[in-house]
């Protein structure tokens, strides 16, 4: 492979160590998340006839969810075995022996780190919203043409906002028996709906699914008094909204499915909804022209909320793919071992640092992504804040390892390793004296 970048032999020797094992780690990744995507549609195309080709393309639109992910997590194994590697076979002891710091070998590591944010901005920006889209669009195309395949007869199965169970289900038909609805669509008044046998009919010019029932009763609570109501047909209505993201306003996308000049355009919008509403009644033309009747029942706060909510999506869609290069710099030190901790551990010792480095990281930003909602933290802080600590955390550890203060980030942790290493010998020397052969 041929840089475009001057780099020394060194440089580039890292680079290619690096990039091998990030494209192995990459590939495993992205693998283990497809099976355990395959092993939850199986049941579908096995027993309910679902199309493989709507299953493939469902895996597809998936496809930039779990790069988002495994991007960042290849990122850290790849250079963290890269420089684990060197060390295990004193490559980085000849290199440090030469008089080249660690600091020398960052240009590799960083312009590495750059590649894949790059790479990461793209899957996050165009492929995400892409994907989404897909996804939504599939979906509908599966419920329309199996309306019943996402549903199990004799168990509570959740359609949005519906929550439906049935007896038996005929699954060419779409005919259901003995069914009970729970509908919480209308949050003033919840009902309850009971019926001998019912049908479920898709319609492919209007995108919706309609549940049709026949010799039934609803039970429902009207101004405080309880109601039951007998029919002999009645019928209930879901657009594809309802089924996959039952807080949307009906024809809105989700924001996961919004490019980002949408979701800058809605922030925009709902803004100045807001203003609007401040505005002394009665109002102009011109105001009232303006206002969005398809909001008027939602509260101010609901407003203030998705905007937040908005803002997550935008900030997150810039912050996840920047991680990659905060964590390509700390997987650096954190892959300087000395040999007789790789000789004794081997990769396993990569592999459990890098993937806890990565869920500590992920969880921080998950709790940061939860705060922001609940209004206490800004977006900004929220969403860089695991950023820039791991990033300082990093160009902290270079710093102190190339200046041979530090000879390994493990050497911290090294007394417990080898704890660790004893109990476990001691372990199984007990088990093989009780007759038992592992």
């Amino acid at each position: 492979m041929k840089l475009p970048i001057k780099f020394s032999i060194l440089n580039r020797y890292i680079f290619r160590e690096a990039l091998g094992y990030f494209l192995i780690s990459l590939i495993a990744f992205t693998g283990i998340l497809l099976t355990i995507r395959i092993l939850k549609f199986a049941n579908l195309i096995i027993n309910k006839g679902v199309e493989i080709s709507q299953i493939g393309m469902v895996f597809i639109s998936l496809l930039p969810t779990f790069l988002e992910i495994a991007i960042p997590m290849a990122m850290l194994l790849g250079v963290m075995l890269a420089f684990a590697r060197l060390s295990g076979d004193s490559e980085l002891i000849v290199i440090r022996a030469s008089g080249i710091s660690l600091s020398k070998l960052v240009k590799a590591v960083a312009v590495f780190g750059i590649l894949g944010t790059v790479i990461s901005l793209y899957v996050s920006i165009s492929l995400r919203p892409w994907g989404f889209q897909t996804l939504s669009q599939t979906l509908f195309e599966i419920a329309r043409s199996k309306s019943t395949s996402g549903l199990s007869e004799g168990i509570f199965n959740e359609l949005g906002k519906l929550t439906l169970y049935s007896d038996y289900i005929d699954y060419s038909t779409g005919d259901l028996k003995k069914v009970l609805i729970d509908d919480k669509r209308n949050e003033a008044s919840r009902s309850l709906i009971t019926a001998k046998s019912g049908v479920i009919l898709s319609n492919p010019e209007n995108r919706t699914i309609t549940i049709f029932l026949r010799n039934g009763q609803i039970h429902e609570i009207v101004n405080e008094k309880y109601s039951i109501t007998s029919f002999n047909t009645n019928s209930l209505v879901l657009a594809a909204e309802d089924l996959y993201n039952p807080d949307a306003q009906q024809g809105e996308k989700s924001s996961r499915e919004l490019y980002m000049n949408e979701i800058k355009q809605q922030i925009k919008h709902l803004k100045k909804q807001i203003v609007l509403r401040n505005e002394p009644q009665p109002y102009t033309k011109q105001i009232a022209d303006e206002i969005d009747s398809s909001l008027n029942d939602l509260p101010t706060k609901k407003i203030y909320s998705k905007i937040t909510g908005l803002n997550l999506e935008k900030g997150r869609r810039y912050s996840m793919p920047f991680a990659v290069l905060a964590l390509a710099l700390l997987a650096m030190p954190l892959g300087v071992q000395p040999p007789r901790t790789q000789k004794t551990w081997g990769a396993g010792l990569s592999l459990t640092m890098g993937l806890l480095v990565f869920v500590v990281y992920y969880g921080f930003l998950s709790i940061g992504i939860a705060v922001a909602e609940s209004g206490v933290l800004p977006v900004f802080i929220a969403l860089w804040l695991p950023n820039f600590v791991v990033f300082f955390a990093a160009l902290y550890a270079i710093k102190k390892i190339s200046s041979e203060e530090w000879q390994s980030m493990t050497e911290m942790f090294e007394p417990l390793l080898n704890y660790m290493s004893k109990l476990i010998l001691r372990a199984k020397s007990l088990v093989e004296r009780a007759g038992v052969k592992i």
